[in-house]
């Protein structure tokens, strides 16, 4: 009883979020309507500098190749480590 309790709380309050927010965007769209705009704004990718271009240095892929052995490396310590530890008990 107890669980569904919570799901309907937590669905309660999503929809309750959406509904809100969706009357505050038809509101906001029903105050701008009137107005007319004055004229068409500069895109905000003209305002943005382009990346920096160029190149990567030749040893950025063993880089990034020797970082994500080093991270699998590690979870797979941890999870040896939990299931060595799950057996003893």
């Amino acid at each position: 009883m107890a669980r569904s309790y919570r799901v309907a709380r937590v669905v309660g309050g999503a929809a309750f979020c959406l509904v809100t927010t969706g009357v505050g965007a038809s509101s906001a769209q029903a105050a701008d309507a009137g107005a007319a705009p004055a004229a068409s704004p500069e895109p905000a990718a003209a305002q943005m500098a382009p990346p920096v271009s160029g190149t990567v240095g030749g040893t950025s892929g063993l880089y990034a190749v020797g970082g994500g052995l080093l991270v699998v490396a590690g979870g797979a310590a941890t999870w040896l480590r939990r299931r060595r530890a799950d057996r003893t008990v």
